[in-house]
């Protein structure tokens, strides 16, 4: 079991990796971004946050249901 669930986090950070770009990549500092995309930086950092949270809490029931 532990086997599909190292292949699928492989695929899950590869395609983290594509939508998020280029490694090392220059970012605008944020005095000099546009509302537009501050409100996306701040949704995406929120949704990551949140989704973090979620593997958190799925991975800490799975455990404890063995």
């Amino acid at each position: 079991m532990w086997g599909a669930g190292f292949a699928s986090g492989i695929g899950v950070g590869f395609a983290l990796g594509l939508v998020v770009g280029r490694v090392g990549a220059r970012q605008k500092p944020w005095s000099e971004l546009t509302v537009e995309e501050k409100k996306t930086r701040k949704a995406a950092t929120v949704a990551g946050s949140f989704l973090l949270f979620l593997g958190i809490v799925v991975f800490i029931l799975l455990r404890s249901s063995r």
